[in-house]
């Protein structure tokens, strides 16, 4: 069986943000990454993801947001909605506010 969900629209895609907090052409696929042990300022990591022992590197699972691939059996097609609804929920939860503005620290 192919898989016919492009990365970006799977449940795994976890994207990367440039600067403003726009999203770029490429994520993380969740599932074959393994995240760093502990969040950085201003990271979220979503719910369930590997991560590494303390001291050791990430393994990031680069993929891009418009690339299919053909032969992944883990690809799950999620509501574009949805998908929209949790990176809004991750730049929310990553943005340190104070008087509507974003604080750099």
């Amino acid at each position: 069986m192919t898989n016919d969900v492009p990365c970006g629209q799977c449940h795994n895609y976890d994207p990367i943000l440039g600067s403003g907090e726009k999203e770029t052409k490429r994520g993380w696929c969740t599932v074959r990454s393994k995240y760093p042990h502990q969040e950085g300022p201003g990271q979220v990591f979503p719910a369930g993801v590997q991560r590494v022992n303390e001291g050791e590197l990430a393994k990031p699972f680069i993929v891009k947001k418009v690339y299919t691939h053909p032969t992944c059996a883990l690809a799950r097609r999620t509501n574009v909605d949805q998908a929209k609804d949790k990176l809004q929920k991750q730049v929310a939860a990553s943005t340190p506010k104070k008087g509507g503005r974003r604080v750099h620290t």
